[in-house]
This record gives structure tokens, sequence and C-alpha cells, in this order.
């Protein structure tokens, strides 16, 4: 037998002992189907950083007020109603300072009684009118998005009706 004959002859025999050819009863196998092929990209993370002020008081929020609405030009302001009226506190909650009886909540201090109690223009509530609080009351405004969310509401429904966004807070 020649060497190629023999080397082919060795290698039918390795696969018939292996059954990669043929099943006990001779007849051929089939393939398997071919598997459907998934390409994995891996990307790498990106990352947003935001530039802050020297003299930024309460930088914690700052991403989080952008994600709801807030814009690089207010940053700074807002920043400081955040210091001033809560000292950055979510739990913040001043509940004996108003002459009227009324409260003021969270980080930008929302009075409850201009905002988020029912009224007679507003029966369930401003910020319930406008679909930032789901609920009569005002225990949602302590959530800092939550907060952050009715402070632009507010904002912007003053810079419409009077000029100044942040007439509210007396800045």
């Amino acid at each position: 037998m020649e060497p190629m004959t023999r080397t082919f002859a060795a290698f039918a025999a390795a696969l018939l002992a292996i059954g990669g050819v043929f099943s006990g009863d001779n007849k051929a196998v089939q393939a398997p189907e071919p598997l459907p092929v998934v390409v994995v990209e891996a990307r790498a993370a990106t990352t947003t950083t935001t530039t802050l002020p020297v003299g930024a008081r309460c930088p914690q929020w700052w991403d989080l007020a952008k994600s709801v609405g807030w814009q690089d030009s207010e940053m700074e302001t807002l920043d400081y109603v955040i210091w001033r009226e809560s000292r950055c506190e979510t739990r913040a909650h001043n509940t004996t300072l108003n002459a009227d009886g009324s409260t003021d909540i969270g980080l930008t201090q929302i009075n409850d009684r201009s905002w988020c109690l029912p009224t007679r223009w507003y029966p369930s509530g401003y910020l319930q009118h406008l679909g930032v609080l789901s609920s009569v009351g005002c225990d949602g405004l302590f959530d800092p998005a939550t907060n952050l969310k009715a402070a632009k509401a507010i904002h912007d429904y003053s810079k419409e009706t009077n000029g100044n966004g942040f007439a509210p807070w007396k800045v």
C-alpha cells in the first residue's frame, strides 16, 4: 500500500471508530443545524461630567437637576436656592416659620399651601394638576428628583407670568 493510501485508510478507520461519519447502522449522520451567530460589541462606558463653579455648595444635586430639566444657565442660582433653603438636605421641613401656618418642604422648600394643597383654582393642587405629584398632599416633595422637578415647574410658571423664574424664592 502506498503511503498516501495508508494515511487515508488510517484516517477513515479513525473516523469510523469514533463514529464521526457513520452511526452504528452505517447510515450517514446528519450534521447539526448551525447555531445563530451572536455578535457582542464591547463599548467604553460613557460618563457625563458637569463643570462646577468654584463656589458650588450643593454639587451633589446638579446632575439630577439637569436630568429633570434645569438648564446650565440656571444651575448657579438653583445651587444658591438649595443651599439657602435647605442646606442641601432632602428632608428639610419648615413647619414653624410661616405666619399663615403653611410649611415648606424638601431641597427647594416648596410651600405646601401655594403649590401642592387643594385650592379653588386647582382642587387637587397645582403640582398634582401638572402631574408632578400623583396624590393630594406634599410628602412626595421629600424625594429629591420630585422636588427638583416641582421646583422647575414653579420656576417655569413664574418666568412665564412675571419674567423671573426665581421670584418664588426671592432671589
